[in-house]
């Protein structure tokens, strides 16, 4: 027996599977009126902390170019205003009841930005794309649940026994290896959007570097883009198979580093969304322009744990992890609504089933700020190690991760004597490409899930991930992980317990990480701009909408 989900009724048959999300935590001074007529001129400016880099939906990592990918392709479920997954390029799925096949039905009206149709055709191959080790994806594992996909993945079978299949043009099979509840979530991040296999093909290795050498799915198009590039146009997509309801017709984007700068040209009326942190937060937080919302994203420290080197020691990390006040951090430094963090999982990504608690209260803390246990830490290292050692952080060459570097640097060497710390900045997508090559020691990041998955999180130290770039690897931690997203998958209790011990592993055993912060993001934002959505996952905003306000 299969069940039937269309566009109304998804929005309750989907709800249980986001219990512990919500809605976005947003709020905002502008004063909520109903909807007023139209601008004449449908047309914004905003701006972005960091160049974009590849387009290809395959192999995007980072915030920033994401934030854009969700404009430009739509896949076949896409988030709401509440960041409920509801029907994209699919205007239903038929889901079997043991939850372990998926049949989605494209809509007859999909269109690519050239006027073609969207096939199922496009999923599948856009799929393989991502699964296929031979492309090297890193977000490969998102499919890990798709029948054999993390089998492909590691090489042990081929790309043809994929669990996908398009019977017809419209119709788009899915096997899953275990149910998976937040699975309508996942697909509705723009990894997997689809792409028409005949031209990417005929761009080969341009597509995805440049406005001139992509085809959209989503509300908008894209011009005078390519990479490293710091400004982009986005256009309203007349293809798309919703176009009524997207209002802009043009968003001119830039690259803006230094936040006082966007905020002159903000104050200006040169732009119309920058984004703030820190001092400017309570300087600006009473303006009508203000809005704030609190990310499920954890920003961490990263540790090259490659053998042979300091941080290979595992008093060193313990020392480094306990001698940072997160609440100062927090409080002191960040001042802009983020929380400290003592855990890999940031609160509210996801509670139990069952009891409905919150993984980050049931897992408890870890790591808190203790300067005598950082001393006693730093001692044992010392011993091996020797007396004076010195180490690089890795950062953003943003204001507010310098600011955080700065803070770090100070608590450190601060609190462990002989320990010193030498700071070293690089553009964002930099930053990116050093920790795949592992090539840093220490590194300031962050993560924000696809999803409300708690496995998203504990990816990052599977020892086969790819994104697992500090080397990381304890068979216990891999075991309990393996257990939580397979034989205790259905048993939330279960699952919760093997995520918590995995947790302690990785955090309070091991060190692998030294957890900072649970960020919040603030802009300003021009106050005849209405129905911009904040989700919880990927993207920092989603214009499609969004409408500029007549007088």
């Amino acid at each position: 027996m299969k069940r039937k989900i269309g566009f109304f009724t998804a929005l309750l048959a989907i709800l249980s599977i986001m219990v512990g999300c919500g809605q976005t935590n947003s709020t905002t001074k502008e004063s909520t009126t109903a909807k007023s007529k139209l601008a004449k001129t449908q047309e914004i400016s905003v701006s972005l902390p960091a160049e974009l880099t590849t387009l290809d939906t395959t192999q995007t990592m980072d915030k920033n170019t994401f934030t854009i990918v969700q404009h430009l392709f739509e896949g076949l479920y896409r988030l709401d205003k509440n960041s409920t997954p509801v029907p994209g390029i699919a205007d239903k799925v038929d889901i079997s009841k043991d939850g372990l096949n998926y049949d989605f039905h494209i809509r007859s009206d999909a269109k690519w930005s050239n006027g073609e149709s969207i096939t199922a055709e496009d999923f599948v191959y856009a799929w393989k794309k991502l699964v296929n080790p031979e492309n090297g994806a890193a977000n490969a594992y998102l499919l890990d649940n798709v029948k054999n996909s993390k089998e492909i993945r590691l090489g042990k079978k081929d790309i043809s026994e994929l669990g996908i299949s398009a019977p017809s043009k419209t119709e788009f099979k899915v096997v899953l290896s275990q149910p998976q509840p937040s699975f309508l979530t996942l697909i509705s991040i723009g990894w997997l959007a689809p792409q028409q296999q005949k031209y990417v093909e005929a761009q080969g290795k341009n597509y995805g570097v440049d406005s001139e050498h992509l085809l959209y799915s989503g509300p908008f198009t894209l011009e005078n883009w390519k990479q490293a590039s710091d400004s982009w146009t986005l256009k309203k997509n007349k293809a798309y198979y919703d176009a009524s309801k997207v209002k802009l017709t043009k968003i001119d984007g830039t690259t803006i580093k230094e936040e006082n700068t966007g905020i002159d040209l903000f104050h200006t009326n040169k732009l119309d969304l920058q984004k703030i942190s820190g001092q400017f937060v309570p300087q600006y937080a009473s303006e009508n322009s203000f809005v704030t919302h609190t990310d499920i994203a954890n920003y961490f420290i990263d540790f090259n744990k490659k053998a042979g080197t300091p941080l290979a020691n595992q008093a060193l990390r313990k020392a480094i992890a306990y001698s940072i006040d997160k609440e100062a951090l927090s409080t002191n430094v960040l001042n802009d609504g983020s929380k400290p963090l003592n855990g890999l999982i940031p609160a509210k990504l996801a509670s139990n089933a069952q009891t409905k608690e919150d993984f980050r209260t049931y897992s408890g803390t870890y790591m808190k700020y203790n300067k005598n246990k950082a001393k006693s830490e730093w001692k044992k290292a010392q011993a091996n190690l020797g007396k004076n050692i010195s180490l690089t952080l890795l950062v953003a060459d943003d204001d507010n991760s310098k600011k955080v570097a700065e803070f770090i640097q100070s608590q450190i060497q601060e609190n462990l004597e002989g320990l010193k710390i030498e700071i070293s900045t690089q553009p964002k997508n930099n930053v990116n490409q050093s920790r795949r090559d592992k090539n840093y020691e220490l590194s300031l990041s962050g993560w924000i899930a696809g999803d409300n998955d708690l496995s998203m999180y504990f990816i990052l130290y599977e020892s086969a991930s790819a994104y697992n770039y500090g080397s990381y690897n304890n068979s216990e931690y891999d075991k309990l992980v393996t257990a939580a997203k397979t034989t205790d998958a259905n048993d939330s209790n279960k699952q919760f317990e093997d995520y918590k011990k995995a947790e302690k592993i990785l955090i309070e055993e091991d060190a692998a990480q030294v957890p900072l912060y649970q960020s919040a993001s603030n802009y300003l934002i021009n106050s005849n701009i209405k129905g911009i959505e904040y989700h919880l996952y990927g993207d920092y905003f989603n214009f499609r909408e969004a409408y500029l306000r007549g007088n």
